[in-house]
């Protein structure tokens, strides 16, 4: 294998590798024990890979979005758990959350049982004030005929 060879389609080599990786800032300054031009054999460039906001307005956007996720996570266990009336705000910070670029999939899925609970909860709500309220009509007639 030669190091004149630049077709780029040979998947076994790994230095003619025209692109260049800069992981944590490679040799740009971020680590500067990892060159930039280095490929691992899996096709994966060494080091550590995290996003690094490129404007004060994206790193509050990320901070929103990381905060959005958290409160899904939190209405959604409460929603299902405790109170199912706040499964609805743990899809509504779920979906904000998503759309400024975060992930909340365990705050939305929490959030939907929550919902299906919230409408259990109110179709047996339903069912037992009807159930109720006909028994007592049942008891009023009885105790009506009896006088």
């Amino acid at each position: 294998m030669s190091s004149t060879h630049s077709s780029g389609n040979d998947p076994t080599n790994y230095r003619d590798s025209t692109q260049e990786y800069a992981p944590n800032g490679g040799a740009q300054g971020g680590n500067p024990s990892v060159p930039a031009n280095q490929v691992s054999p899996y096709g994966q460039p060494p080091g550590r890979w995290e996003y690094v906001p490129v404007s004060a307005q994206d790193a509050q956007q990320q901070d929103q979005a990381a905060r959005s996720s958290e409160a899904s996570l939190v209405l959604g266990i409460l929603g299902v758990v405790i109170l199912p009336i706040l499964a609805p705000f743990a899809l509504w910070q779920a979906y904000k959350s998503e759309k400024l670029g975060g992930r909340a999939t365990a705050g939305k899925v929490l959030g939907w049982v929550g919902v299906a609970l919230l409408i259990l909860g109110i179709l047996w709500a339903i069912a037992f004030f009807a159930f109720f309220g006909v028994v007592m009509s049942e008891f009023e007639t009885v105790t009506s005929t009896n006088i």
